[in-house]
Formats: C-alpha cells, structure tokens, sequence
C-alpha cells in the first residue's frame, strides 16, 4: 500500500472527480485526504454536481483511510485550495496533491514518493512537480531537471515549506522593488509578464492560489524537482474549467515513463533552457504584453470568433 498521504480538492465535476478516483484505487494508498469546495452561489447545476462529486467519494476503495472536509459556501479557487492545502499540512508533514482534472500515471507516485525522501532536509528544493512541458523539445540525458517554476497540476512538497505561503502575497509591494526581484529573472520580458500577473492577483484581479505560491518559493529561493518526462495529464480543458477553458490544446501534454534509478543532474542550480523554453511556449509570457497582446487577441480573434466573443463576454459578465 502506497504510504505517502494524498490530497484531492474537488468542486463540481462528477465524471472528472471519477476518473481521478479510479486511478487512485489502482494505486491504493494508505491515505487519502478530501476537500469539496460548495456550490457557487444560487446555481442549482453546481448543487446537482457538487452532490454527485460527494457521492463519488464513496466509490474509494473501502481500505483506504478517508478525511473529508465539505464547505456549504463557494470559496472559490484561491481560498478552497489554500483552506484544504492549510488543514492537510495540519496534519501531515509532507504529501502529494491533486486537483480534481489531474490524471497521473504510476510512475508519478514512485517519483515523488522517491523525492520527497530524498530531498526532504534539502533546504534549496522547495517541491516535486510530475509535470513537464517541454514536449520533447528539450533533450534531458537526466530524469529530472531544477525548476523555479512550481508546476501544480500534480505535485508534492513538506509541511516546512507550505509554512512559508503567504496567499495574499502581502510583501509583494515591497519585494517587487528588491534587487532580488529585478535580478531574478534572465530575460527583462519575464520579468516584466510576473509583475504584470502578480500585480493582478495582489489587487484581486486574478483569484489564484497558484500564483502566490510560486511567488513564495521564488523569495525564498527555491528549486522544484522536475522530471525528464510528464506524469500527469490535464483532463480539466473545457466549458467546465476554471482556468483552461478556451486555452490552447497543445497544453494537452500526454504522459510517459519515467524508469528508476534516477539520474541526477549534473549541476545543482535551474535549468535556465529549460525554463525559458516553458514561459515561451507553455506561458506564452510575451503574448500578455504590448504590443504583442494585442496580436495575439487579432489572432485568436480571427481563429474561432465564435469562442473569443464568448470568452470575453463571460470575463466581462464576471466582473
């Protein structure tokens, strides 16, 4: 039985919330912690569906020990997950967690698993991501690569570290003008896109927990532990996604094999390649800054009208 505690945040996706919970009895681990975020104020859709997810829950094998945690009230995504992510941290002093459109392969278990002990007193390493998104683009001789970027679509960290999240990134003002900031980044574009987007979260234009917590490793200095290959698929594209709804289908990244024993890199410090190559092509960092936004928008515009109109009309509505 695998040993490591898991944590899943889920909302109001039934047939997603099943898939997860599948391969989670195929793993059968020891330990399973659950967080349902509530549904959104007077939509009776999400009350069907938060029900359903709830009822799915029951579908875990019977073995395995299960604490559950329901909120009666929509949080939303920044608070339910920085809430569930607070409690389970409470209890454990490391784990691994997923969200509810995260499908990992076997292989993303025995990674982590592999580098939570292994790194667990390494103050540099700040987490273990089973994500990768280089698309093969990059050849990586080693099975894991030293990231400043805290992928979470599948991911794993200690007690010691989420200790240091702040989610409302209340320094940020003042670490902003740091020389660490401006000296952070190798290229002036990115850091010009991260002050841009946390800029938005810090004045609540961006409702994400994410966000603050790469901002929190990134002060404090820390590396992610990243694999050669990806471990987890994203089913969350679509009508019912928070996030990706609308985004590009190349995020679609698929998963692989990632053999054992583990090759180390050679240096211990960020793959800067590596790293650029992601927020050029996964973030797309440049296409969210003048003037090159506005050809971005022109070309979304002129690829599916349809689906760009619809996108900003909902943006506007939810304001």
């Amino acid at each position: 039985m695998y040993k490591v505690p898991i944590l899943i945040t889920l909302f109001n996706r039934p047939h997603h919330t099943e898939k997860l919970i599948n391969h989670l009895n195929d793993i059968n681990p020891e330990k399973i912690y659950i967080f349902i975020d509530g549904p959104r104020k007077n939509n009776s859709q999400d009350i069907i569906n938060c029900k359903k997810v709830f009822e799915m829950t029951k579908k875990i094998n019977s073995d395995i020990t299960i604490l559950e945690k329901k909120s009666d009230i929509n949080l939303g995504c920044k608070e339910a997950v920085s809430t569930a992510l607070k409690w389970f941290f409470s209890e454990e002093k490391w784990g691994i967690i997923l969200e509810d459109d995260c499908l990992p392969n076997k292989d993303f278990f025995k990674f982590c698993f592999w580098g939570l002990a292994k790194f667990e007193k390494q103050n540099h390493i700040g987490g273990i991501t089973g994500n990768n998104f280089l698309n093969g683009k990059i050849f990586l001789k080693d099975s894991f690569y030293y990231s400043k970027y805290a992928h979470c679509w599948g991911w794993a960290t200690w007690k010691r570290v989420w200790e240091k999240y702040d989610k409302n990134i209340s320094f940020w003002n003042e670490y902003k003008n740091s020389e660490d900031w401006i000296n952070f980044f190798e290229k002036n574009t990115e850091q010009k896109y991260w002050t841009k987007i946390l800029n938005n979260v810090f004045s609540g234009k961006i409702n994400s927990w994410a966000y603050p917590w790469n901002l929190c490793l990134w002060r404090e200095k820390k590396m992610i532990v990243t694999p050669s290959v990806n471990l987890v698929q994203n089913i969350g594209f679509g009508k019912e996604a928070t996030h990706t709804d609308g985004i590009d289908q190349s995020f679609d990244y698929r998963t692989s094999d990632l053999p054992e024993p583990y090759i180390f890199p050679k240096d211990f410090k960020i793959n800067n390649k590596a790293d650029n190559f992601v927020f050029k092509y996964h973030f797309k960092g440049k296409n969210y800054l003048w003037p090159y936004r506005l050809i971005h928008l022109s070309f979304l515009f002129l690829k599916n009208p349809y689906n760009f109109c619809n996108k900003a009309l909902k943006t506007i509505l939810s304001k």
